[in-house]
């Protein structure tokens, strides 16, 4: 393939992309690595792959080039890019060794902008932080999410309450997914377990989906031995990752 063409199909790339020697001495890199460092080609030229980062994370950076130099494995890195302006950019690196003939002759590095990401799961943390401060029992989170959260025991009584107030707001909404979280139910007994199945199975039946949150250790290991079986039920081990799903399923972009 023509030298030319690939480089042209480098500088395309949204990534920043690079090579350098082991010794720390950039050989090449794509348009995007000066466009974003705000470095030019000539200031890069005398630059080693570290200067490019954050005081605090250039020790991350140097363990990884040693760990690619010393195993010969590809490595990832989270670091803060800092441009010629002072300017921290949050990327994911991949770095990996080039041995055309078994001996390392180079390596190439591809970094990604993860700001928007790391946004993404900030908004998710403080999200799931304020739904477990609401005392209101059945809330819309999202356009077509609905939530409730257990707390202490389900007895018969409670649980009808939230079966029909969670029916109710599907009906109302028009949800597709109803999240359960049971992160504040200590404990679980035969009973209990038998009120959420029959909750889950209503909201089926008015064709939402369900994700069970905050399934500790321990209620996991009390369902198995109540010989509960939650098939077909969406479980998650935290409120946060309850909601990445539930987003998801609406077409929320998540990277």
């Amino acid at each position: 393939m023509d030298d030319d063409l690939i480089a042209t199909g480098l500088d395309e790339l949204e990534d920043i992309f690079y090579i350098f020697t082991p010794e720390g001495d950039f050989v090449e890199w794509n348009e995007q690595l000066p466009a974003v460092s705000g470095y030019a080609g000539e200031e890069l030229d005398s630059m080693e792959p570290t200067e490019l980062f954050s005081g605090g994370d250039q020790d991350a950076i140097e363990d990884a080039v040693d760990t690619v130099i010393d195993r010969r494995i590809r490595t990832a890195v989270q670091a803060n890019l800092e441009t010629k302006g002072g300017r921290e950019i949050a990327y994911e690196l991949s770095m990996s060794p080039l041995e055309p003939n078994d001996e390392l002759e180079a390596i190439v590095g591809i970094g990604r902008d993860i700001t928007d990401r790391l946004e993404q799961e900030r908004r998710l943390q403080d999200m799931a932080q304020e739904i477990q401060e609401l005392s209101m029992p059945v809330v819309e989170i999202w356009d077509g999410v609905i939530l409730t959260t257990v707390v202490g025991s389900l007895d018969t009584q409670k649980a009808e309450m939230l079966t029909e107030d969670l029916l109710d707001r599907i009906d109302a909404t028009e949800a597709a997914v109803a999240l359960i979280d049971i992160t504040e139910v200590a404990a679980l007994d035969t009973a209990t377990a038998q009120h959420l199945i029959d909750t889950i199975n209503a909201v089926n039946l008015l064709g939402a989906d369900v994700v069970i949150t905050g399934i500790s250790p321990e209620i996991a290991q009390t369902l198995v031995q109540l010989g509960v079986r939650l098939d077909g039920v969406e479980t998650q081990s935290s409120l946060m990752e309850g909601l990445r799903v539930a987003l998801t399923w609406q077409g929320v972009g998540l990277e």
